[in-house]
């Protein structure tokens, strides 16, 4: 950097003195140049400033440029320091990423790799990216447990012939909260912003948002617990394989898209599910989670009812990953 200043100073030097301008020109662009490199001084001292948090700083600092050169001398100093400070902030991060491992493993057996309430890892990877990239990329467990309670309500998974899977879920706006809360944890997969969708029911315009991954092949693990890749017609069905699947991160989103108050209990609406497929669900409950359910028909179709007993069983597990919109279910 210096040596491309330097470099620079001869340049400025040799157009200066030698393509014959008038003293007064030579005067004037002598002056503008010292002008405008004294804010840079400054400029860079204030950066400088901001980045190390120089201490006991005179409190007029742009107008005191003894104090600012003064600090700026003692950035050596504070410089010695700031291993161990970026040490620091490794070893505090260390804490909190094993604080996270170690909440969502106590009623799990496999890995998770990180909770990321504060969606601090993942953003929203706009653009096209190669074919290579998009095969490379893998879905958390953490992850997979959200989709999994999303495909048992209201998400779905398209699919193209000789194409790779991608989720899509919609919520009304009165639901936004969650549909938000859902595509912060799954933008990493995402490649745009949920989108206005239009909806004619009963005669009447309805709106809503909704979001959808890339297509990625990672998904297809997803894909092939819920859809048969043989049928014409892409209808969700249940798998034993949901067994490894299910746990309180997808019960919880269970409930927050197909959940419904009842009788200070939750109703599961299962309508698009056959009453084996019901029944294998609650199985799933009773056996990991040792909850008792039974199966309530509305229209001819089977639901599962969870009593508040019952539901006390999980309903300190399952909050944390609510969002506010909801904990009214699960609340009395």
């Amino acid at each position: 950097m210096f040596s491309i200043g330097i470099l620079g100073f001869l340049v400025w030097s040799h157009h200066m003195f030698s393509v014959g301008l008038d003293v007064d020109t030579r005067a004037y662009f002598t002056a503008a140049t010292c002008a405008i490199s004294l804010f840079k001084i400054l400029s860079i001292a204030l950066n400088i400033y901001i980045f190390f948090k120089v201490e006991n700083t005179p409190p007029q600092f742009l107008s005191n440029i003894p104090g600012v050169l003064y600090n700026i001398g003692n950035l050596y100093l504070k410089y010695k320091n700031l291993e161990a400070v970026f040490c620091k902030s490794s070893r505090n991060f260390n804490k909190i990423y094993s604080k996270n491992l170690h909440n969502n493993n106590n009623n799990r057996n496999e890995l998770i790799i990180w909770n990321h309430e504060d969606n601090s890892f993942f953003r929203l990877q706009k653009g096209i990216l190669t074919k290579k990239i998009r095969d490379n990329i893998n879905i958390t467990n953490y992850h997979k447990s959200m989709m999994v309670g999303i495909l048992l309500s209201d998400g779905y998974i398209e699919k193209k012939e000789n194409w790779n899977p991608r989720l899509s879920l919609h919520q009304s706006f009165k639901n936004s909260e969650y549909l938000w809360s859902v595509f912060n944890n799954l933008s990493v997969y995402c490649s745009s912003y949920p989108f206005l969708k239009k909806t004619i029911k009963r005669g009447k315009l309805f709106y809503s948002l909704e979001f959808q991954t890339r297509q990625l092949k990672s998904l297809n693990v997803i894909y092939n617990l819920f859809y048969i890749e043989n049928t014409k017609t892409k209808i969700k069905s249940i798998s034993h394989e949901l067994f490894h699947y299910i746990d309180y991160i997808a019960i919880a989103h269970w409930i927050q898209g197909d959940g419904a108050k009842r009788n200070k209990g939750i109703i599961l609406c299962t309508d698009c599910f056959s009453i084996k497929e019901v029944v294998l669900l609650m199985n799933i409950l009773l056996i990991k989670f040792n909850i008792k359910s039974t199966i309530h028909f509305d229209n001819n179709k089977p639901r599962i009812f969870i009593n508040k007993i019952e539901l006390d069983k999980i309903k300190h597990q399952i909050k944390p990953y609510f969002v506010n919109r909801f904990l009214y279910k699960i609340t009395y």
